[in-house]
């Protein structure tokens, strides 16, 4: 049987997501936060578990009516772990072998706190570094560029928002299963339109130096996970600016060989974003819209409807299909030889991580 790849698993992520749903995954995490009394949440997180914390925040935010805090491992075990007692703090790793995420649960058990771990893989070392162990329910990955684990953790953390609204009475957790099965069917076509965006800006997709990925909220969430997977499967320089963070500097490196991708899904962004690719395409052809405003021109186009706060997730196909299907065509998988040397100096992950990036 051939190894999945990236692809594979893109079009896998329904069926998770909608496994997720019927285990009702999140409930141990609703639980643990019932056991206290919290006014805002950190998320400890850091590569695509970040990314799919900035996907989830907009929502999540909305569903506790509290501040989300989104951590990085290092930054939380050297500056930022005082663990006040109204904060809800826990730790997030897919693979569950992250050395920086089994320190930080270190930090908090040694601090007195409960410290919960959240993993793809509850065999991993989360499982003995872990008071309370939550798998998240995304299964196997056997490629080392997350793609499944990104929309399934997105989903998750939106599972556990509203999963907290319901036990306070402020929402019908059907609300967001009916939000998700939308984002899914949306998901499902944009998977779909993929191939043939490629097909037809080939020349463009396949000579991409340096990127830009722009959007607002939940689009934000999806643009850094973009410029995380072009940035380690195509290894060209690519930044995730927030919309309006793209005019204060970084549009001035702006030259007709630079390429950019905007995410404006949902209407509150309409507007502004069709402002800003007009700007842009004064400097630059190179650009990639993906929206489901009926009056921009779009290189993926998504149905308007839904809840803008769930549905830009739709939107990760995009990225994820480009990245590997480039990679593969300009058999890019192998990296420069000195990064193995990196690698073998210093590796993120502890040693009973079985590594899947080819370098």
């Amino acid at each position: 049987m051939p190894r999945p790849t990236m692809v594979d698993y893109v079009h896998e992520t329904p069926s998770v997501i909608r496994s997720q749903i019927e285990n009702n995954v999140a409930q141990p995490l609703v639980d643990a936060f019932a056991e206290g009394s919290f006014s805002r949440v950190r998320i400890v997180a850091c590569g695509s578990s970040r990314n799919a914390s900035l996907i989830a925040r907009p929502y999540l935010r909305r569903a506790l009516g509290r501040e989300v805090i989104i951590t990085e491992p290092y930054t939380f075990c050297t500056y930022e772990h005082e663990l006040p007692a109204d904060e809800f703090c826990f730790v997030v790793s897919q693979s569950g072998y992250s050395t920086n995420a089994l320190a930080a649960l270190d930090i908090i058990r040694a601090a007195g706190r409960t410290a919960i771990g959240v993993t793809g893989d509850p065999a991993s070392d989360f499982r003995e570094a872990s008071d309370l162990l939550v798998a998240y329910g995304v299964g196997e990955e056997l490629v080392g560029y997350v793609t499944k684990g990104v929309t399934s953790f997105a989903t998750f953390l939106m599972l556990f928002g509203a999963g907290v609204a319901a036990s306070e009475g402020r929402l019908d957790p059907a609300s967001l299963r009916a939000d998700i099965e939308t984002m899914l069917g949306q998901f499902e076509a944009v998977a779909d339109q993929v191939p043939g965006m490629l097909a037809a800006r080939y020349k463009e997709l396949s000579t991409m130096e340096r990127i830009f990925l722009i959007g607002a909220a939940t689009n934000l969430g999806v643009a850094s996970e973009g410029a995380l997977k072009f940035a380690e499967c195509l290894q060209i320089p690519a930044c995730a600016y927030e919309l309006e963070e793209y005019l204060h500097g970084p549009n001035l490196q702006l030259s007709p060989d630079y390429t950019i991708f905007l995410f404006a899904v949902g209407e509150r962004s309409w507007k502004r974003s069709a402002e800003i690719l007009a700007a842009t395409k004064l400097v630059t052809d190179r650009t990639f819209v993906i929206t489901d405003c009926p009056d921009m021109d779009a290189d993926i186009r998504l149905a308007p409807g839904g809840d803008e706060l769930v549905g830009p997730m739709a939107a990760l196909p995009v990225v994820q299909m480009l990245a590997w299907q480039l990679t593969e065509d300009k058999h890019l998988w192998h990296k420069h030889p000195l990064v193995a040397r990196f690698d073998a100096a210093l590796s993120g992950k502890s040693e009973n991580y079985v590594d899947k990036e080819v370098l």
